[in-house]
């Protein structure tokens, strides 16, 4: 996505007005600064209005994934503050394969808002290659997100790829939290971690992803770092083991009720400090029917 095609699209859903795109493209014109630096810096956007736009016309944060007789998806965003810098978002791709991302961008607000839209264009049209595979699309977000704001602005990101056929998982990560992968075989919570930095630091970082496969009855947990940062009144964090740990105890239910039920356990535990940053859960789950 260019820089120009970004703006328009901000302006047709007014959420900046044409004098103000034009000015954009002036300063960039001028002094070479990456588009997405000038609209921070000039704060022509409205953060509500952006967020609303993000979520319900790009779908993005939707309560419901996906759900047939073999896999149900589900996600959760809770908030810090009125408006997240979390987002997550599925996008169908051929052959009965689904692909899954979940971000978590710096400085929140504006920038989270800016990332998502340069997200959701990449899925939408490179997702659409044959053969596609998550660390193609880490590089594609990694890029825009370089040339958009310079390297000024980062977040972390998993992209996961699901074959809804055979169960075969493709993830990539970049700086994020390990994905949690419930083995029902084994009653075991495994950690798969593949050491990436978050995109938007070097332009020119390869990133490179793995592979696992999910049996029925297994649930996949892919969440932001708020999940385990989270504070007690004892200044305790809520910990990675207290997460792996709900998720193995909650594991009969659905994949919706199991990352509900984690962040019933996260506010209870913080009750008396509040959240420290946005947390953001997508659990997907393998049916025990079908094939």
């Amino acid at each position: 996505m260019d820089e120009d095609h970004i703006l328009t699209l901000l302006t047709e859903h007014a959420l900046i007005r044409e004098d103000q795109a034009a000015r954009v493209k002036e300063i960039h014109a001028s002094t070479g600064r990456p588009t997405g630096s000038i609209l921070l810096s000039e704060r022509f956007l409205d953060e509500k209005q952006l967020y609303a736009f993000i979520c319900q016309d790009l779908g993005m944060n939707p309560a419901s994934v996906y759900q047939d007789k073999f896999y149900e998806i589900s996600g959760l965003t809770i908030p810090k503050f009125e408006v997240s810098g979390d987002f997550y978002g599925s996008f169908m791709l051929d052959e009965g394969r689904i692909a899954l991302t979940l971000s978590d961008v710096s400085g929140k607000g504006i920038e989270a808002g800016l990332l998502a839209i340069l997200l959701a264009n990449i899925l939408r049209t490179g997702v659409r290659m044959k053969n596609i595979i998550p660390s193609m699309i880490l590089r594609k977000v990694n890029h825009a997100s370089t040339r958009f704001f310079g390297e000024e602005q980062f977040a972390t990101f998993i992209v996961l790829i699901l074959d809804m056929h055979s169960g075969t998982v493709e993830f990539c990560c970049a700086g994020s939290p390990p994905i949690l992968v419930y083995r029902r075989r084994e009653n075991y919570v495994e950690q798969l971690e593949v050491k990436g930095i978050p995109v938007g630091i070097y332009d020119d970082f390869l990133f490179n992803g793995s592979r696992t496969s999910i049996e029925k009855g297994d649930v996949i947990l892919m969440y932001t770092d708020g999940a385990y940062e989270n504070q007690n009144f004892r200044n305790e964090y809520f910990g990675l083991r207290r997460v792996k740990d709900s998720l193995r105890k909650n594991s009969p239910r659905t994949a919706r009720k199991i990352i509900h039920a984690i962040k019933r356990e996260i506010k209870l535990f913080s009750m008396f400090r509040g959240l420290n940053d946005d947390t953001t859960f997508v659990s997907i789950k393998r049916s025990d029917r079908g094939s």
